[in-house]
């Protein structure tokens, strides 16, 4: 069920992603990678955007920006989880949200 109280539950697709991945790449010499995407953006409306770090740019710009998980092993990477990061001046702004219907939550 993917569907809970109206709201999207992606932690059943999730947990069947990370055990396939860990089937695929998975054992002993297999980590974990952290890593973060900016995308640049014009304007103030899409959710997450704000002036940030943008890393591929190699300075702060209008971006919103991406969290990724991959585990790897040797040179097969598979991406096993990816978040949109909300910065401060969207999390601590709630009439923001609620706006742009992001949950509270």
């Amino acid at each position: 069920h993917f569907i809970v109280e109206g709201v999207w539950d992606a932690s059943p697709l999730e947990s069947e992603l990370l055990n396939q991945a860990d089937r695929l790449v998975g054992g002993k010499d297999a980590v974990l990678v952290i890593d973060d995407t900016a995308m640049p953006k014009k304007g103030e409306r899409s959710v997450g955007v704000a002036a940030q770090y943008a890393s591929s740019l190699g300075k702060t710009a209008n971006c919103q920006t991406l969290v990724s998980l991959t585990l790897a092993r040797g040179e097969v990477p598979v991406m096993v989880a990816l978040r949109l990061f909300l910065p401060e001046s969207w999390t601590g702004n709630v009439s923001r949200l609620m706006r742009a219907r992001v949950p509270i939550e």
